[in-house]
């Protein structure tokens, strides 16, 4: 199976801007790498799409530590 690079279009360019959900979890905003356009992330606005993101890196970490132990 292909994993795809999470991450999303720019609204001014349209080029992939790559992410993670860490980054989307911790960060300020987001800078478009070829354009320059500053995309600010209202929080309060999000906190529903925040909690999911937050339930989404949880089970990922679980799924990690699952994994290292039977290495």
């Amino acid at each position: 199976m292909a994993q795809q690079t999470p991450g999303m279009n720019c609204p001014q360019c349209n080029q992939f801007i790559p992410t993670t959900i860490n980054e989307l979890l911790t960060a300020q905003g987001l800078r478009c790498p070829y354009c320059g356009l500053q995309l600010t992330i209202n929080r309060a606005e999000s906190k529903r799409a925040m909690d999911i993101l937050k339930d989404v890196q949880n089970a990922q970490d679980n799924v990690n530590a699952t994994a290292n132990r039977y290495k």
